[in-house]
């Protein structure tokens, strides 16, 4: 079963770098949470990154890196943000995965796997490791060509983490905010309520859309939701 947050309901959250503005935005419109986008170069960073994060009081995910492959690092990130979930994507080479299994085993941090170019991708290593699932529902879409509520509604029951944007299928909304398209974006948040999933909803928003204005914007919609 996917873990439930503190608060029992849907959190919503911004995708961005560990960067001082971006961060503050985010805390200042009131969104709840945040998922840190990582790299070689942030991992070079760990100990800045976890005395910056600590300045605001949010709920914090990682997405790992996808250039390297450095478990220690990002645990240790994990551990100083308290971090609830660490993303990755199916990228890494068969052992690496058992490694990771290793790496967080001590660890409250949720393990999970995003689906990329199929949904089905993420299930060999929730079978074999016992990880998450990061529904990613523009790419599901993409899959898809489309929204078909039965099948979606089954992956939506396994997700521990999702990933939502603008994008519907047939549009070119690719990584904008929620409030980009806010009646398509209502539909999936019902059907993933249908499913009674409990966890982030990650805006998974391009870095032109990472600024006051737009995360202003986002917490509006949600608390319209």
């Amino acid at each position: 079963m996917p873990p439930k947050l503190k608060d029992g309901k849907m959190i919503f959250a911004a995708k961005c770098a560990p960067q001082t503005h971006i961060l503050s935005a985010v805390y200042e419109s009131g969104l709840q949470g945040v998922e840190i986008y990582l790299n070689s170069q942030w991992l070079d960073q760990v100990p800045e990154i976890i005395e910056l994060s600590r300045k605001f009081p949010l709920r914090y995910a990682l997405h790992a890196p996808a250039d390297t492959f450095r478990p220690r690092e990002l645990a240790q990130l994990a551990s100083g943000l308290q971090a609830e979930i660490v993303v990755f994507h199916d990228i890494l080479w068969d052992d690496e995965w058992e490694v990771i299994r290793d790496t967080f085993a001590t660890l409250p941090t949720k393990v999970c796997v995003e689906n990329v170019a199929t949904v089905h991708q993420p299930l060999k290593f929730m079978r074999r490791f016992g990880m998450g699932f990061c529904l990613d529902l523009e790419h599901l879409q993409m899959e898809a060509g489309g929204v078909y509520e039965e099948e979606f509604l089954r992956v939506m029951k396994m997700a521990c983490h999702v990933h939502m944007t603008g994008y519907s299928f047939g549009t070119q909304l690719w990584h904008t905010h929620l409030h980009h398209a806010p009646r398509h974006s209502a539909y999936l948040l019902n059907l993933l309520s249908k499913a009674n999933y409990k966890g982030m909803i990650v805006s998974e928003a391009g870095v032109q859309y990472q600024t006051d204005a737009e995360f202003s914007a986002l917490k509006g919609f949600a608390d319209s939701y």
